[in-house]
């Protein structure tokens, strides 16, 4: 499709050129890449029918709008503009998926780096045989020292 200047723009559309600027400036209308153009099938999406063919279209593009083929003609220019911006839609979404699952893998990679070595667990028989080694301390303690501790009592 040819690119239009503002003032084409809103004679094409039949509008005036402030009614493009707040459209532009909404985000209702886009600009071809940053400027101040505008792509016809923008304004055929915005604004519907062209009143006006503009003058730096192709010979295909310059029947009048009143035909009866001109409705049809714009469907299909709106088709191919959605489908466009719908495979430009998916390609991002696959990128911006890959890009998160990279930064979920990475994440992952340093949760595992930063997390402490396990430590192994102490088995129940290694408490058991400290009690009763200490028990069996306790009892000869007391059997060793029984006459004091009997003095100690008295």
């Amino acid at each position: 499709m040819s690119l239009l200047s503002i003032t084409k723009a809103a004679h094409a559309a039949g509008v005036s050129r402030r009614t493009i600027q707040r459209s532009i400036q909404s985000g209702r209308l886009s600009t071809a890449t940053g400027e101040r153009t505008i792509d016809t099938t923008e304004l055929l999406r915005v604004f519907g029918p062209l009143r006006h063919a503009p003058s730096d279209t192709p010979a295909s593009m310059s029947r009048p709008v009143a035909t009866n083929d001109a409705p049809n003609d714009t469907l299909t220019m709106l088709v191919e503009v959605l489908r466009d911006q719908l495979q430009q839609a998916q390609q991002e979404k696959a990128r911006l998926l890959a890009m998160l699952e990279a930064e979920q893998q990475a994440r992952r990679e340093l949760e595992t780096k930063l997390l402490p070595a396990p430590r192994p667990a102490q088995t129940g028989k290694v408490r058991a045989w400290a009690l009763v080694g200490l028990l069996a301390a306790v009892a000869f303690a007391g059997w060793w020292f029984r006459a004091a501790i009997l003095a100690a009592l008295a």
